[in-house]
Order: structure tokens, then sequence, then C-alpha cells
């Protein structure tokens, strides 16, 4: 008796077995494809059309990627970013020396009996000035934190935009980004001021009270610290939000609370790993080159003599300032690029962001022009703190 087989078909082009069921007598594979020999079920890995790997990420790729935005795109991100860091420096260069020739020069010249208020009057404004110095780099270091995180994001899906095409999508964010960041900086001195404030106030007691002033400032220190690092760990996406999402400044706080929820120590372990690094590096290169610069100038000069000591001075301090300068502007993007990175890489792993961004690529590479996948994939912003979410908003 001859085997039966399916109409129209030999044993080997029966309709295979479902997972589970043994194979019917006779049936046979058919035989592989020869333009795939891996067969049709070969795992490929998701695509990298541009920074980022459409995956979720690996700590070794965060700590590259911060990095790579570099090397992949340099004019508008390290060249921004170096002359921002050019013009901080000479800034806080011209108003230091000014402020302290000026306040020198009024303490010498003042009376006798007066040197006391006037010393007091000078620390103040050197104080204020450094203030407002910090206050200009914080808020000219937010634009860069705007350029590059628009710059991570379009480089994950294999774009590379010009300095004015992300200007021009930073266009509007400008004073959220400035206004943030101020308000960091403002917030932090603050809360430095009430620290010194407790420590000041404790001392004025009495003997007793310098005797306690130590221990409580170590304490007030530490906790000053760990509440610091908890706030921007959990508002490390703000910025990024405000520029890739574009949302309004509450809005942005609320959702980058929501997002860094379950990812804090991560989050914070490799911002922190970055700063480090970064601060090591820069003191591995910047303390040579003032050593040898020191033991250079009094090997060439061995008499001392003046024109030349001077120059000699003043040409280690703009090198000095040259050095500070790039690896300012390093440091510029790498953490500015960190949190942009992180922050696509917690949305891919609680939202599934990367199988959005993996069908954007394939369109795109299809000549087509879909929609930001960072805004259309995004959820609704929650509703505002002590809203009734059961209400319907206002509509129009």
């Amino acid at each position: 008796m001859s085997e039966w087989t399916a109409p129209g078909g030999s044993p080997a082009e029966r309709e295979p077995p479902r997972y589970g069921e043994l194979a019917p007598a006779g049936w046979t594979p058919p035989p592989p494809d020869p333009s795939n020999p891996h067969g049709p079920a070969a795992w490929a890995p998701p695509p990298r059309p541009g920074l980022l790997p459409l995956r979720p990420l690996t700590l070794g790729e965060v700590i590259a990627a911060a990095f790579q935005v570099i090397r992949r795109n340099p004019r508008p991100t390290f060249g921004f970013a170096l002359v921002v860091s050019i013009a901080v420096t000479a800034a806080v260069g011209v108003v230091t020396t000014f402020l302290t020739s000026e306040l020198l020069s009024r303490i010498a010249m003042a009376a006798e009996g007066d040197q006391e208020a006037i010393t007091a009057g000078s620390m103040l404004v050197f104080v204020l000035g450094a203030i407002g110095s910090s206050l200009l780099e914080s808020a000219l270091v937010g634009l860069v934190q705007g350029i590059v995180s628009l710059e991570v994001a379009r480089g994950t899906l294999g774009e590379r935009l010009t300095l004015r095409q992300l200007w021009t999508g930073v266009r509007g964010r400008f004073w959220l980004l400035v206004g943030w960041t101020l308000l960091e900086g403002v917030a932090t001195l603050l809360l430095v001021a009430i620290v010194a404030a407790i420590v000041i106030a404790i001392v004025a007691t009495g003997p007793v009270g310098i005797l306690l002033a130590i221990p409580v400032a170590i304490l007030l220190g530490l906790g000053a610290a760990v509440l610091y690092c908890w706030l921007t760990t959990k508002l490390a996406f703000v910025p990024v939000l405000l520029v890739v999402e574009r949302l309004r400044l509450g809005a942005a706080i609320r959702r980058s609370w929501s997002l860094t929820t379950g990812s804090f120590w991560r989050i914070f372990g490799i911002v922190l790993l970055i700063t480090v690094v970064i601060s090591l590096a820069a003191q591995v290169v910047t303390v040579p080159i003032t050593a040898i610069g020191s033991l250079l100038g009094g090997v060439l000069n061995p008499n001392g003599a003046e024109d030349f000591s001077n120059a000699w001075v003043l040409g280690s301090l703009v090198a000095g300032y040259a050095v500070s300068a790039v690896f300012a502007a390093v440091s510029y993007v790498a953490t500015a690029a960190t949190p942009a990175i992180l922050y696509v890489d917690v949305r891919m792993r609680k939202e599934g962001l990367d199988v959005e961004l993996q069908r954007t690529v394939e369109r795109m590479a299809a000549g087509e022009r879909p929609a930001d996948p960072f805004r259309s994939a995004a959820p609704p912003p929650p509703p505002a703190f002590g809203a009734d979410p059961s209400r319907p908003g206002p509509t129009g």
C-alpha cells in the first residue's frame, strides 16, 4: 500500500507540524533556502543606524556613546562647547583678576580705622562676582545641554545635523533651558547658604557652640550632599525633555521624576562615573603641564630677569587656560550627552521606544518622512499636582 500524500504535493511539501505536535509519518522538512543559509528563523541583532543601538544599552555602550557624540559630529557639539568654554573661562578670568586687583588696592589705600569694614565689603563684592560668574556659566551650559540632547536624539536615528539645524530645533526652548539651569544653580547656592548659616549661628553661641560646630557641619554637609544627589538624579532628564519632547517645565519635571523611578541607582552611578573619569583625566593632563611650566621657567631664566618672568608667567597662564577650556568643552558635551543617552535607554526599557525607533528608521530608509518618534511615542503628560484625573481637561 502506497503512502498517502496531500493532493498536489509530496510528503516534503505538506504543512509542517505545529509546535508541540508530533510530525506525521513520512514528513520531511523542506530544503534550506540558498538565499538564507541560516534558515528563516535566524536571529539578527537590532539595527544600529546611528549613535545608539536600537535596544536597551549596556554600561559600556552608555559610557562609549557619551564620548562618541564628539567624534561622530564634532563641529556642532565640541566646537560649540569649546566656544562656550572659552567665553566662560575668559569671563571668569577677567572678573576674578579685576575684582582681586581693585579690592586689594582699596584695602591698601584705606585708612586704618576703615580697613575692617572695607575688607568685609570687598569680600562680599568678590563673593557676589563669583556667584554671578557661576550663574553665567550655568546659563551657557544649559544651552549646550539643549544642543547635545537634540544631537543624541536625532543621531540615534542616523541623522547628522549641522549647528544651524540643531539651533533651529532648540529655538523656542532657550529661555526654558536657561531658566532651569539658573534655578538649579540658585537652589544649590541656597542649600549651601542654609548649611553655612546654621553652622555660623551655632558658632556664635559661644565656646560650646564652637565645639559643636564641627560635627554639626559634617552631618549637615553629608545630608545636603545626599539631598543634592537625589534631586539632581531624579530631575536629570528635565533638559532633555524640554528639547526632545518639547514639554513645559512643570510637565518635564513630573515626567523626569516618573522616568527615573526604578532606575535611580543606575542613572546616578553612570553619571557619577563619567564625571569622575573626566575630572581625573583633566587632573592628569593639567597638573603635569603646570609643574613642567614652573620648572622650565626656572631653568630658562636662572637669573630671574623680570621681563622674561612676566612673559613666561603670562604664557603659562594662557596655556593653562587653553587646556582647561578644551577639557571643559569635553566635559560639557559628555555630561550633557549622558542624561540624553540614559533617557533613550530608559524609554526603550520602560515604554518600548526601541520598536518605534526601528519603525521610524525603516520608514526613513524607504524615503518617507515619519513623525518624530520621541514625541509621537511618548505617553500624554501626567496631570498637574492636585488635579482630578477623572475630570476632562480643557479642549480647544
